[in-house]
This record gives structure tokens, C-alpha cells and sequence, in this order.
């Protein structure tokens, strides 16, 4: 009966260990610092975070605040020596990019973009909506693929813009979406059935292109 009962707590005990669900957060700012307090407070047991380094210094500083929270900083090269069948990875605003071998150590590899997905693949997204004079915009969760932004889409946010606003605006629109879409999928991700992007109706932009956006290329026209 002892050997019968220790035998079962060591198995309930490697059950637990390679159930427990794992999140880490790649990227910077304002965004991450949010979702990592949305998941300590929905009492997640485990967050690791990558920080963008180095960070921008316009940004919330995503180190000093897991220093505060008592969270676990890991550089991107090292992840592999602590995922999991049962990990789950969200980018947010990180710049690095994600190989095969990434997404195929996640249970669950996403990325949050600043555009409306499929419109507006690649860089600027939020610049080359209001070049482009468009009256709405929003905010994408997908899965991460092998290719640029063109993952299945877990999640969109939408809202109206205008030509009177400037990029800093939209931006900032942005950062209420991105909440609103985190809060609303990440803890739910395995009872979303995602969406495959339409590639007829995808637009992409890449740095190449930045001259282009003419008074559009920074926060402010003023600034451009």
C-alpha cells in the first residue's frame, strides 16, 4: 500500500510538472508590462520574459518592472533550456524573429501586430494607415508562421481614425486594443477557433518603403 501510494504521488507530481501551463512574454513596453500583471493576477504560476534589448527609452521599461514583480528575465538565445509541451509564447512588439525551431518548441506561438491583418503586413502599420487615409484601423493577436505576419488570427480589434490625428494617436488606440485582445484571448487560446488570413486582401510594407511615408514617418508631422 506504501509503495502503491508513493508511486502515485510521484506520478501526480510529473503530471503536474509537465502540465502546468508556461507563458513567455517577448517584447517591450507598456503592453508587456500589462500582460504580465493580467497573468499574475489570474494566478498564473509560471511567466518567463524576454525583454527587447536594448530597451527604447521612450517605453515603459519592461526589466525594471519584472524586477519589481519578481519575474524571471531570460535572453532570447537561452529559452530553449526552459520551454515545455505545455508552453505558450507571446510577442508583443518584439523585434526579433521567430525560426522553425522557435515555434516548434511552443505549444502556442503568437504575436500581437498594430495593423488589421491582412491589411498592413510588415513595419509601420499605424503610419501607413493614415498615409493611406484609411477611417479605420486595428489591432491583430495571430499565430506565428514562417512568414511575415501571415499567421492564422486569433483575435482583431477595430476602431476609426481620421487625418486630424497623428501616429502618436493611433498608436496610443492601439495600446487600448492590444489590452482589450490580450486580456479577452490569451487565457483562452485553446477555445478560439482561428481564422486563416486571406492572402488576395493582404498589403505589406517594409523598411525599404519608409521614405515614402512622407509627413507620416514619425510620432508627430512635425517631427517629419
Amino acid at each position: 500500500m506504501y509503495l502503491f501510494s508513493k508511486i502515485t504521488i510521484l506520478l501526480l507530481i510529473n503530471y503536474i510538472k509537465f502540465n502546468i501551463v508556461e507563458y513567455f512574454i517577448f517584447g517591450r513596453g507598456k503592453l508587456v508590462n500589462l500582460t504580465i500583471d493580467y497573468l499574475l493576477n489570474s494566478n498564473v504560476q509560471k511567466i518567463y520574459v524576454v525583454p527587447e534589448i536594448p530597451e527604447p527609452e521612450w517605453m515603459d521599461s519592461v526589466v525594471e518592472h519584472c524586477n519589481k514583480k519578481d519575474i524571471q528575465t531570460l535572453n532570447f538565445e537561452d529559452i530553449f533550456q526552459y520551454t515545455s509541451n505545455q508552453s505558450i509564447g507571446v510577442s508583443i512588439y518584439f523585434s526579433k524573429i521567430f525560426r522553425k525551431i522557435h515555434i516548434e518548441n511552443f505549444k502556442y506561438l503568437i504575436n500581437l501586430h498594430n495593423g488589421p491583418l491582412p491589411k498592413y503586413r510588415g513595419v509601420n502599420p499605424v503610419n501607413w494607415a493614415l498615409k493611406n487615409n484609411e477611417k479605420t484601423h486595428g489591432v491583430t493577436l495571430h499565430y506565428i508562421d514562417q512568414g511575415i505576419d501571415s499567421g492564422d488570427i486569433i483575435d482583431q480589434e477595430h476602431f476609426s481614425i481620421n487625418q486630424n490625428l497623428e501616429v502618436i494617436d493611433v498608436y496610443n488606440l492601439c495600446l487600448q486594443a492590444g489590452e482589450k485582445i490580450l486580456k479577452r484571448s490569451i487565457l483562452n487560446i485553446e477555445n478560439i477557433k482561428p481564422i486563416k488570413q486571406d492572402n488576395k486582401e493582404a498589403t505589406y510594407y517594409s523598411k525599404v518603403d519608409f521614405e515614402k511615408l512622407g509627413d507620416r514617418k514619425f510620432f508627430t508631422r512635425n517631427e517629419s
